[in-house]
This record gives C-alpha cells, sequence and structure tokens, in this order.
C-alpha cells in the first residue's frame, strides 16, 4: 500500500510539473482582472424587462475615453466597432428568447433612441429617456448595457502576444422611478497560466488555449444573464 500511494504521489508531482511547463512554453491561463461583479439582493419584480441591444461606450464631450453613461466606468482600449455590439446583442438576446419576462427590442425599433441617448450629455436626462423607452414598450424595467473594451488576441490559440481582452456593464433600471435595481460588470483579460494555477474554469469548455475576445464576451454575457437569473428565480 505505502509503495503504491509513493506512486500515485510521484504521478501527481509529474501532471504539476507538465501543467507548468505547458504555460512556460507558451501556454494559456485563466481570465483576470476584476472580474464579473453583481448586486446580491434578490428581486422580486412586477412586469415586463424591455431589453434594449448592447450599446457600445463612445467618447463624450469632456471625455478622454468610451465611459459607461451609467456608471461612469472607462474603457482603457480604442474604439469599439459597431459589429462587437451586433455579435453581443445576439448573444444577449440568445440567452433572454423565449422567456416571457423579457422583451427583446429589435435594433431598428431603437437605432434613433440610443443615438440620442449617446448624445445627451446629463447623466439624470439619460436615465429619463430610459425610463420614457419603457413607458413606451409597456416594460416595468429596461435592461441596457455598454461594451467598454473590446480587444483581440494578438497571436494564435497556443502563442498570444497579446491577449483578448473584453469589459462591458449591464444595468437593469426600473422604469416608475429610475432606481437602478440590479448592476453587473465584466472586466477581464487573459493571462499566463503561471499568474494562477487555480482559477481554470473557464477552459472545462475551451481547453487549454488563448481565447478569442469573441470567446471572452461570450463566456461574460453567460455569467452576466446566470447571475440576472439567479436573482429573479
Amino acid at each position: 500500500m505505502k509503495a503504491k500511494a509513493t506512486i500515485r504521489g510521484k504521478g501527481m508531482v509529474w501532471i504539476l510539473a507538465a501543467v507548468l511547463a505547458m504555460a512556460l512554453a507558451g501556454g494559456c491561463g485563466p481570465l483576470v482582472g476584476s472580474g464579473a461583479k453583481s448586486t446580491p439582493s434578490r428581486l422580486k419584480l412586477q412586469g415586463k424587462i424591455a431589453v434594449l441591444p448592447m450599446d457600445r461606450a463612445s467618447v463624450r464631450p469632456g471625455q478622454e475615453a468610451p465611459t459607461c453613461i451609467l456608471t461612469d466606468k472607462v474603457a482603457d482600449s480604442g474604439k469599439i466597432p459597431p459589429e462587437v455590439a451586433d455579435l453581443a446583442t445576439s448573444k444577449l438576446f440568445g440567452l433572454l428568447r423565449g422567456d416571457p419576462r423579457f422583451i427583446l427590442i429589435p435594433k431598428g425599433q431603437c437605432m434613433g433612441f440610443l443615438q440620442t441617448l449617446i448624445a445627451t450629455n446629463v447623466k439624470e436626462s439619460q436615465m429619463r429617456m430610459l425610463q420614457a423607452f419603457g413607458r413606451e414598450n409597456h416594460a416595468a424595467y429596461v435592461l441596457y448595457g455598454q461594451i467598454l473594451r473590446f480587444r483581440r488576441r494578438v497571436g494564435s490559440n497556443y502563442s498570444a502576444k497579446t491577449p483578448a481582452s473584453v469589459a462591458f456593464t449591464l444595468n437593469l433600471i426600473r422604469v416608475r422611478d429610475g432606481a437602478v435595481v440590479w448592476s453587473h460588470s465584466f472586466d477581464r483579460t487573459q493571462a499566463p497560466l503561471t499568474a494562477n494555477l487555480f482559477q481554470a474554469g473557464f477552459y472545462r469548455k475551451s481547453g487549454m488555449r488563448w481565447v478569442t475576445a469573441e470567446e471572452l464576451l461570450s463566456y461574460g454575457l453567460d455569467q452576466a444573464v446566470k447571475a440576472l437569473r439567479e436573482r429573479l428565480e
């Protein structure tokens, strides 16, 4: 029995050594950064939730970088392409489709509204616009999200010069009084495995490799919707 235990122990050492060698050779690792954060309280909602297409944070007058209009979180990356918002919206709507609590608002129905919202500089006015949009769509709440960063990976699956990095916010606003009753922020950048060997949950699906920004965005929205549903149920 003692001999078997010794052999098993050596086996574990070899497995750990192999994982470390893989990382040092240019392997990939967990997602690090501020992570996903949500408000903890349960939500007892009365009424429907109108879901806006995902928006892109933009540089407003007096600002040096794209900033979330509700949370004032600042993006630290360059301009976000329009197709990224479409990709995020498709993913978000796909996760919520079929749930009777949500009203999914098509992009064409609110394009002008979103452009006006971004152009409005006063936060109180922006909130009033979101409230008015909710009332117009017979909703008691509005779910509004903004993409703050979308930086693509530079390199391949197993050797990346620059890792993918994604940040976004989601806010659930009560139409009646403009209160933000739930908020979620996601801010992740992939880092080498050697940074932290014990945060590999993301790789259960993707495998031990450098992920794309699209995959990171999809993962973040999965986590956000899961967190929201946990508060609603």
